[in-house]
């Protein structure tokens, strides 16, 4: 299976990092120049979307992420293979990452398998669903943001494609936000331990900073606290949990924080 890596020509300290991962672990990935949010054209284009269902405007980076991984979809489709992996280019990649590439494992439903964790919790299906090694897969039940790393079918691609010819949301939201434009159409699975996750990043080229494994571990350690909504009180979030915990029950899902590994 193809991996597609996406990753801005101005930033090639980001294809550096994304490069010694995959050598560390004799992985390759083709790599898929990202449009630029900063030139003209992007921006012209993205100011002519409509606003989102929240009246949200789409920025011209949010616009050009989603038209980068439009061209992924399209390189799968044209190659005629039946699944590829497309990342971002901001990762930190777990051992065993690249047994990934195989395609034996993944569901015989699936259009698209989450690899990444955003360190939320999510609803998934109660039951063993699928393994994959120390890994198990199941049915995504509920919202999950991010678009850092996923295998998608070359069916859903071409579905993927027709449905954002017009957009107005981010592509973590279409792909994977409850009540985005293509969580109802398609088969999600979410891998358990995710391999992958958006580590901290360096905000520009010119900075020192650099990946941290420490931001992450420290995220996923037990107790931590997880993200929450901006401006969210802690009542406002308990409110929230006591809700999506009886939804859990309602469903017959399990909801829970996918941990990195």
């Amino acid at each position: 299976m193809k991996a597609y890596c996406i990753n801005l020509d101005r930033r090639p300290d980001r294809l550096d990092h994304m490069t010694r991962q995959f050598n560390r672990q004799g992985m390759s990935f083709e790599r898929v120049p990202a449009i630029d949010g900063q030139r003209p054209d992007v921006i012209a284009q993205a100011s002519k979307c409509l606003p989102s269902s929240c009246g949200a405007r789409m920025s011209a980076s949010v616009y050009a992420c989603f038209q980068s991984h439009r061209e992924a979809w399209r390189r799968l489709v044209a190659s005629g293979e039946p699944f590829a992996l497309v990342l971002e280019d901001d990762l930190l990649l777990a051992d065993g990452m690249a047994a990934t590439l195989e395609n034996y494992w993944i569901p015989q439903d699936a259009d698209l398998v989450r690899l990444e964790t955003f360190g939320t919790r999510l609803h998934v299906d109660a039951g063993h669903g699928h393994h994959f090694g120390s890994r198990q897969l199941l049915r995504l039940r509920s919202g999950h943001l991010g678009a850092g790393c996923y295998v998608v079918s070359a069916k859903a691609a071409q579905l993927l494609l027709a449905k954002s010819t017009n957009f107005n949301e981010p592509v973590d939201v279409f792909l994977f936000g409850e009540g985005g434009a293509s969580f109802d159409a398609l088969v999600t699975y979410q891998m358990i331990p995710s391999p992958a996750v958006q580590g901290k990043r360096p905000i520009s080229a010119t900075t020192n900073a650099t990946w941290s494994a420490t931001s992450i571990t420290n995220r996923f350690a037990p107790g931590a606290s997880t993200p929450t909504p901006r401006a969210e009180t802690p009542s406002h979030r308990l409110i929230r949990r006591v809700k999506e915990e009886f939804r859990a029950h309602l469903q017959g899902t399990r909801y829970i924080v996918v941990p990195h590994g």
